[in-house]
């Protein structure tokens, strides 16, 4: 078996109850992922009714959205996910020392994302568009800024295990639940902001 096979084992040492904690993590993760696809699915309902119900997208007079930046920030999200991904499979593959580059790298990309959307909130604001400029700009903040929060909460995660993954990197061993987890949400957000740059950017 490989060293990160075995790590893998010291892992989920223990037999069933280390296999029942992997179960019982992914089962909790794909509830709160479930609770928030309602959630994101609750909001894009709203925008559609507001969207169908409008005569004029975007109002009159109110600013047009960059699709230049969401459209760096969208190949930022996909690379970073991807990057994710890619650690789990060396790690699974036995390229536990591979982790921590892959992880560290995915945050930084996720960092940039929020850099970006940062500049772009700055640059509607010039523009004279805020969260209380109507339904156009609340519609706009409240689902980019709330979908910012789940990034910035993946970033956090991200480099959490990046750090670990660097420590455990002298003993060969990977945080494969941690890292098969972390990606999952990730996946989540990457999927969920590709929708929103569609519908909020395009249509």
């Amino acid at each position: 078996m490989s060293r990160v096979a075995g790590a893998g084992g010291a892992e989920t040492g223990g037999g069933r109850t280390a296999a029942a904690r992997d179960v019982d993590a992914t089962i909790g993760m794909t509830i709160l992922l479930g609770a928030w696809v309602m959630l994101f699915a609750a909001l894009f309902l709203a925008y559609g009714v507001v969207r169908v119900q409008a005569n004029e997208w975007p109002p009159f007079g109110a600013p047009r959205l960059p699709r230049g930046v969401p459209a760096l920030n969208t190949l930022l999200l996909i690379a970073s996910s991807l990057l994710l991904r890619r650690g789990l499979a060396r790690a699974r593959g036995g390229g536990a020392s591979s982790v921590a580059t892959a992880a560290a790298a995915a945050a930084l990309l996720g960092a940039g994302f929020l850099g970006a959307q940062l500049a772009v909130w700055r640059v509607m604001l010039a523009r004279g568009l805020f969260p209380s400029s109507g339904v156009y700009g609340s519609v706009f903040f409240a689902l980019t800024g709330f979908h910012a929060l789940h990034v910035l909460g993946g970033v956090v995660a991200i480099s959490v295990l990046a750090v670990q993954a660097a420590r455990a990197r002298r003993r060969g061993r990977a945080p494969l639940r941690a890292l098969r987890l972390t990606a999952l949400y990730w996946d989540f957000v990457a999927i969920v902001w590709v929708a929103m740059y569609l519908a909020v950017y395009w249509l």
